[in-house]
Order: C-alpha cells, then sequence, then structure tokens
C-alpha cells in the first residue's frame, strides 16, 4: 500500500477506536459514531477555518447543563492543550470531540427509546459478517458551511459512506474526498490570499492610514473604496469592508479633536485631551494584536473576525467622539459639567467611560480646590476654576469686590450654596492674613489638609465619596467663619463702631444732637461758601464736652468729623452740612461701603430734627409774643393764625419723628442685632446691616419704591421737603410779623411815653404832624399785617393741599406702616384724603 493508503488506514483505525471508546460497549453505537466521524472528515468544509474560541464556548455551555462539576476541569485540560507544541490544528480536534459527544447523546436517546418518531429517521440494517452482507447508512443531510468563508461558496452535502467489515470502501471514499478537498483548496488560494490583503488595508484604515482599496474621504475623515478595487470585490466583502473602516471614521476624528484641542490653553481642557489619548493608546494596542494575529502563517483571521474584535473598540469610540463634539470650545467648570451629564446614561459602558474621564477632568478642579480651601490661593492661570479674583481700588472693598464666583463655571454637581461656602472659606483665610495681618494657624487646616491628600478627586462627583469631603468643608467653613467673627467682635470691636453709627449719624444720641443743633444754627444759616470745616469742628467738639458724649471712646470720638457736601449756588450751611464716621481697617470693610447711605440716612433724619427745633423756636417766640404784645389788639387775629398752623405742623412732625425714630428704626436695630448675635460668618453680618440700612431707607422715605421724580427723590420725600419748606416758610413769616410788631410796639411804648410826659407837664400830647406821622405809620403796619396775614393764608393753604397729597401717598403705599402713619396723622379726619 503506498503512503496515502497507509495514512487513511492509521486516519480509520485511529476514529474507530476513539468511536469505540465512546460508545462504552456498544456495537450499534460505535458503528453510528464512526459513520459519523467519517462523514465529518471527509467533508470538504473541514478544512476551512474553524473558530476555535466558539467551539471551546459551545463546550463549556454542555458542560454547564450536563456535568458543572466538569467545567473546571476541562478549563485545566484545555489550558495544558494550549501549551502543547505537538498538535497543530487544536480547533479541529475539538470540533470532531465536541460533535462526537453530541452524536452520542443523540445515539443514547434512540437506544433508550426506540418506540419514539427518532426510529424512523434512520434505518439500521443487519450486520453479517461471515456473509459479507453490506451494511448501508444512509446520513441525513448535512450543511458544513465556513462563517469565515469570505468568497460565499460553501460546500456540504449529504455524505454517503458505504464500508464493509474491513472497512476498504471507506479508505476508498476518505481518499477520494481528501483529493477533492486538496483540490478545491487549491483552487480558493487567490480568494484567500486576496482576503489577506483587505484585512492588511483594514487593520491600515482603523489607524487612519489610506491603502489600496481604501482612499481617504477629500476633506473629510473618513474612507472610500477605490473604485477600480470595487470590482474585484463581491458585496459581502464591501459591506463588511464599510463597516470597519466606520471604526477608522471614528478614530480620526477623536484624533483630530485632540490634534485641535492641542492648541487651546487650560489645564482641564489638556487633562480631556490626555484621556483621549490614553484611550487612543488602548485602541492602537487591539489594533497591534490584530495586526500579530495576522502575520502568523496559520493565521485563522477573518474580515468577520476583526469585525467581532472592533465592536468594543467601535462602541467606546463612538461614545468618545460624542464626548468630545460636546465638550468642544468649553473649558472649566462648563467642560465638567458637560462630562458629567453622561453619567446619567443607562448604559454601563456609557458611565464608566464618563466616569473615567470626569476623574480626570477633576484632578486640576480638586487641586485647584485644595489651594484655595488650604491657603486662600487661586492657581488658575487659565480662568478655568469657578471662583476668580479681581483688583480692587481699597483694601474696604476686599470682602466684597476682591472675589467672586462665576456662576456659569461652578461645576453641576457643587451646589450653589455650596460654591457660596467655598468662596467664603478662601475670603475668610484672606481676610484674616491680609487685612487683620493674623499670622496664627488657620483654625481646620490640618483637618482639611488630611482629608486632600486621603481622597481623590472622585469625591467630588461620587455621593458615597463625597459626603466626608462636604462635611469637611462644612466644617472648615464654619471654623474659619468663627474665626473672622471673632476676630472683628473682639480685637477690632465691631459691635462698639455700630453703637457709634447709630448715636451719632442715627441721632440716636439725643441730648448731643439737640446742643449741637443749637450750637451750629448759627453758623448753618449763613452762605455755604462762607463756611469753614475747622469753625464747625470746635463746635463740635465743644458740643461733646458739655453733653453725654464726653463719656463715649477716645477713639471713637476721635472718629467723628464735620464734613460738606457738594454745594451749589444759593445753598446754605444746612444744605451741606454732614457728619461723618470714619471707619478703617477690617471694620472698614462692612461700613465703608454704606457710609453714602449713612451720609443720606443723617441728612434725612437731620432735616426733621432742624424742622423739631425751628417749630420748638416759633412756639417759644409765639409765647412771649402773646405777652408781649397782648395790647395789641390789631394783632391777635393773625398770632392765632400762626399758632392754629404752628399747631398742626408740630402735630405732624411729632409723629413723623415718632414714627422715623422709634418704629422705624428701633425696631430695625433691635433686628439687626438679633441677627447678628446669631451670625455664622461675616457674610450674615453684612447682610444683616445692609437689611437694616434698607429698612430704614425706606422707612424715612429716601426709598418707597413708589415713582421717581427727576431730582432722584421719591414723590413722598418730596412731598416731605415741601412741608418741610413751608415749616421755614412759617417760620420767617412769623420772623417778620414778630420784628414789624415789635418795632410798632416800640414806637407805641415811645408815644406813650411821650404822652404822658406831656400831660404831666399840662401840654397838649401830640401836634398836628406827629398825628400824620402816627397815621401814615399805623397805615404801613396794617399794610404789613395785611401782607403777612395773606402769606399766612397761602402757606395754611398749600401746607393743606400738600399733607393731602402726602397723607395719599402713605394711604396707598404697599407698607402697612406707612399706611398707618397715615391713619395717625389724620386721625380726625382733618385733611380729606380722597
Amino acid at each position: 500500500m503506498n503512503r496515502s493508503g497507509n495514512e487513511s488506514a492509521t486516519i480509520s483505525a485511529l476514529i474507530n477506536k476513539l468511536c469505540n471508546f465512546y460508545s462504552r460497549g456498544s456495537p450499534e453505537l460505535s458503528s453510528r459514531l464512526f459513520k459519523t466521524s467519517s462523514q465529518f472528515l471527509s467533508s470538504v468544509n473541514t478544512n476551512l477555518s474553524i473558530d476555535e474560541q466558539h467551539v471551546v464556548h459551545n463546550i463549556k455551555k454542555m458542560l454547564a447543563v450536563c456535568d458543572p462539576s466538569a467545567e473546571h476541569d476541562f478549563d485545566l485540560l484545555y489550558a495544558k492543550l494550549q501549551k502543547s507544541s505537538v498538535l497543530r490544528n487544536r480547533a479541529a480536534i475539538l470540533s470532531l470531540l465536541y460533535n462526537l459527544h453530541k452524536q452520542s447523546s443523540v445515539c443514547n436517546d434512540y437506544i433508550k427509546y426506540p418506540e419514539t418518531s427518532r426510529s424512523s429517521e434512520l434505518d439500521f440494517l443487519p450486520d453479517d459478517a461471515s456473509n459479507g452482507v453490506k451494511r448501508i447508512y444512509c446520513a441525513p443531510s448535512a450543511n458544513f458551511s465556513s462563517s469565515t468563508n469570505t468568497s460565499g461558496t460553501q460546500l456540504g452535502g449529504a455524505a454517503e459512506i458505504q464500508t464493509t467489515g474491513s472497512e476498504y470502501q471507506f479508505q476508498i471514499t476518505l481518499k477520494e474526498r481528501m483529493s477533492s478537498a486538496a483540490s478545491c483548496s487549491t483552487a480558493t488560494t487567490y480568494n484567500n490570499m486576496k482576503e489577506m490583503e483587505l484585512m492588511q488595508e483594514v487593520i491600515y484604515s482603523l489607524q487612519g492610514i489610506e491603502g489600496r482599496v481604501l482612499k481617504k474621504e477629500p476633506g473629510g475623515c473618513g474612507f472610500v473604496i477605490d473604485s477600480k478595487s470595487s470590482k474585484s470585490l463581491n458585496i459581502i466583502q464591501i459591506s463588511l469592508i464599510e463597516r470597519i473602516a466606520c471604526v477608522g471614521f471614528l478614530h480620526n476624528q477623536l484624533k483630530q479633536h485632540c490634534e485641535d484641542a492641542d492648541k487651546q490653553i487650560g489645564v482641564i481642557a489638556q487633562s480631556l485631551i490626555a484621556t483621549f489619548r490614553e484611550e487612543l493608546s488602548e485602541y492602537y494596542k487591539t489594533l497591534a494584536i490584530l495586526q500579530a494575529q495576522l502575520k502568523k502563517t496559520d493565521t485563522e483571521l477573518t474580515l468577520r473576525r476583526i469585525l467581532v474584535w472592533i465592536a468594543e473598540p467601535n462602541n467606546r469610540l463612538q461614545w468618545l467622539v460624542y464626548i468630545a463634539e460636546q465638550c468642544s470650545n468649553k473649558k472649566g467648570g462648563v467642560l465638567i459639567s458637560a462630562i458629567h451629564s453622561f453619567l446619567q446614561h443607562g448604559a454601563m459602558s456609557v458611565q464608566k467611560i464618563s466616569a473615567k474621564i470626569l476623574l480626570a477632568v477633576c484632578r486640576p478642579l480638586y487641586i485647584m480646590m485644595s489651594h484655595w480651601l488650604l491657603d486662600g490661593v487661586i492657581s488658575d492661570p487659565h480662568n478655568e476654576f469657578f471662583i476668580e479674583a479681581r483688583n480692587i481700588s481699597s483694601a474696604e472693598r476686599f470682602w466684597y469686590d476682591k472675589y467672586n464666583v462665576k456662576t456659569s463655571m461652578v461645576p453641576s454637581f457643587i451646589s450653589t450654596d455650596q460654591a457660596k461656602k467655598i468662596l467664603a472659606t478662601g475670603k475668610n483665610i484672606n481676610f484674616l492674613r491680609q487685612i487683620c495681618k493674623d499670622s496664627n494657624q488657620l483654625p481646620g487646616r490640618e483637618a482639611i489638609q488630611k482629608l486632600f491628600s486621603a481622597t481623590s478627586a472622585d469625591s467630588l462627583f461620587i455621593p458615597d465619596k463625597s459626603i466626608d469631603l462636604h462635611i469637611s468643608l462644612e466644617n472648615v467653613y464654619k471654623e474659619t467663619s468663627h474665626r473672622v467673627l471673632c476676630m472683628l467682635k473682639d480685637k477690632y470691636r465691631l459691635l462698639e463702631h455700630l453703637q457709634a453709627l447709630r448715636r451719632y449719624l442715627l441721632l440716636g444720641q439725643g441730648d448731643f444732637i439737640r446742643h449741637l443743633l443749637e450750637l451750629l444754627a448759627p453758623e448753618l444759616g449763613k452762605p455755604a461758601q462762607h463756611l469753614y470745616v475747622h469753625t464747625l469742628s470746635a463746635i463740635l467738639e465743644s458740643a461733646i464736652r458739655v453733653t453725654n458724649a464726653q463719656y463715649e471712646d477716645e477713639d471713637i470720638l476721635k472718629r467723628l468729623v464735620v464734613e460738606f457736601l457738594h454745594s451749589s449756588h444759593g445753598d446754605t450751611g444746612w444744605d451741606v452740612f454732614t457728619l461723618v464716621y470714619i471707619v478703617d481697617g477690617p471694620v472698614g470693610t462692612i461700613f465703608e461701603p454704606a457710609m453714602s447711605e449713612y451720609r443720606s440716612l443723617f441728612g434725612s433724619l437731620w432735616k426733621a430734627k432742624r424742622m423739631e427745633y425751628v417749630l420748638s423756636n416759633m412756639r417759644k417766640q409765639q409765647i412771649t409774643s402773646a405777652k408781649q404784645f397782648r395790647k395789641m389788639k390789631v394783632l391777635q387775629p393773625i398770632l392765632h393764625q400762626i399758632h392754629i398752623l404752628s399747631s398742626a405742623m408740630i402735630h405732624f412732625l411729632h409723629q413723623t419723628q415718632y414714627y422715623f425714630l422709634f418704629e422705624v428704626l428701633e425696631c430695625s436695630w433691635a433686628e439687626m442685632m438679633r441677627q447678628v448675635n446669631q451670625a455664622e460668618c461675616l457674610d450674615d453680618v453684612i447682610n444683616a446691616h445692609t437689611t437694616f440700612l434698607s429698612s430704614v431707607q425706606c422707612g424715612v422715605l429716601l426709598d418707597s419704591g413708589l415713582e421717581v421724580n427727576e431730582r432722584g427723590f421719591s414723590e413722598m420725600c418730596a412731598q416731605l421737603r415741601i412741608i418741610y419748606n413751608l415749616i421755614l416758610h412759617l417760620e420767617s413769616t412769623q420772623e417778620t410779623l414778630y420784628k414789624v410788631a415789635l418795632e410798632e410796639h416800640k414806637v407805641l411804648c415811645a408815644v406813650e411815653r411821650e404822652r404822658e410826659k406831656l400831660q404831666r407837664a399840662g401840654k397838649f400830647s401830640l401836634t398836628r404832624e406827629r398825628e400824620k406821622e402816627d397815621k401814615l405809620r399805623i397805615s404801613k403796619f396794617h399794610n404789613s399785617l395785611n401782607v403777612i396775614k395773606h402769606q399766612i393764608k397761602q402757606i395754611a393753604y398749600k401746607y393743606k393741599q400738600f399733607v393731602q397729597k402726602y397723607l395719599n401717598l402713605l394711604a396707598v403705599s404697599s407698607d402697612q406702616n406707612l399706611q398707618l402713619l397715615s391713619v395717625r396723622l389724620n386721625f380726625n379726619d382733618y385733611y380729606k384724603i380722597i
């Protein structure tokens, strides 16, 4: 027998031995297995590539159902088989064993249940070896097709094998099939070589490199199949190549984004690009494995398998490209928020990719936050941090203007309240060091430093890990805020300065304000350009020395100074005079920005106090005039008219001042002190102080929220100013009346004394010429009285008119307290309110 015959006989003997082992002594089963194996081995399709991993997977599935305990043994045996250098075609052997086991199971079912329909599928004829009776096995048709045959040719079918007891016929048939398979393999050599070239082409395209078949798309990142090469490709090959080339398109897009983003500035953006480059490196490792598989002489790689290999990188690249597009032209917290939104995606793979990228881009933010919270330093050369530092004109504006939260840059996993506390913590540190000159160890620094060293950036956005970080941030915020408040209250006497502002600028020190007003009245009545600061400062010191203000702390009294407002033509000292309380240092951070409000409040309250002083002097003058001019009956109606009008003004002013000083100032002050004592941070103190000033401004009608006229005052404030001017007009009218009456009184007294003197001398009391002079003087006096009387009537009419309008504005105000003030001013319906 020649070499081919010997090989065929050896194969036949080995198969027969293997079938006897699996049949476990059953001749019928052994014969069936032998024929099945012969059919399988003689099939041309067995020469085509078999997916080893697919066969292993099927074996494991079968063992998991039949005998789970044997799955571990199989893994050990398969590991040894992989290390063996004797076997060259493991996939075919595993496939054979797997099919034999399946056939064994089928035969067992047939033997156990011969009465079922399974007996009709196969007919076994008796085998008489002595007579040489031929046994015919008609196998069911089988179609063995390779899933990796790119030419689309599928060979298979029912193989009918006839054999005798000596199995000579099988050997002949087996040789014929092997010869046929060899010729078929030779016929397909060209196609296999062509597929090797195509696989090399697609691997190049996965790296963004064009070749003979795949060309780069003009002006784009994708690939197109060359028109000449496409003629020699079938539809299946074109479809596979296009699907694989799509991954190359995604690779090119991501790579292009990385190259373009390199031009951008920003550590957070650079962290994103570094993560993309890491992903590309992992992707290149996969391509390197594919390239190594392709270079093997006995490679089993096909286009379909390449497509399977890159399925996971394809999905990953798709999301990486999409994330890159969403983050394009973004930086800082905006970029981080865009990536954080992908954590809400339902797919776990997307969540893992997003979490990895988010961790990378949060590391620079984490470092910035640690520098800010530990040292109050902003390490942000590219303006990516959500806290920015700005230039300020003075130290007093430090707390308000130096640092600010950029709302657009706050990451989505940091709430607005947390961002404000992070801002306040760093501001507290800088305030203590730069403004308070406090170089002591900051409270809570060691704890937060340990936390930053023990945690990573993922504690910013992972809820389970962020709890400890947020608790520590809250603690260090409270500790630094408490340190600032204690420093201001104890060392820099915050509460004492508040009390000084209340007493001297808001007229809380009544005796001092009254005496100062009396001393300043002569000077302030002069034109503004004739006043000098040193003159009024001396008067201020005199008022301090003779009132309870002398017991005030020396430092506070030194801060109380006189200033003049900007004057215009015709202004008097009353229009430009103001008291100012100078604050500097850390306390100035709170009060200096509010000094303009204090000036306006002092001006409003000072005018009301002046009106009180004017009406008080008018009432004194009326009392003395009533006694002094009681014999001048002609004055009584006018004096009575002035008395009635001034009484109405006094009632109006007393009610207004009571409302200003008690219902507005005292109530607002009590509320502010309650908030200051409960404050947890400097911002709480500033907010309480700001609320206090706003409440007082609204209460004294400086900002009532109503219509504003061209002079910039609210309508109610304008009406109140007109009423004040009418009071001053009445004062000047009364002064004129007093002068005229006093002159007339002096003349009458002189005439009376002269008449008495002449009568005692026995002469006529008056001459004719003197009588003419007296008549002319009396006529002028009566004319003056008529003019004054007319002026008083005009003042009374205007006063009533403007008070009615003022009361109407109060009545329609949205503030209930102002509505009650309207009721109190018009308790008896004297003024007809519409």
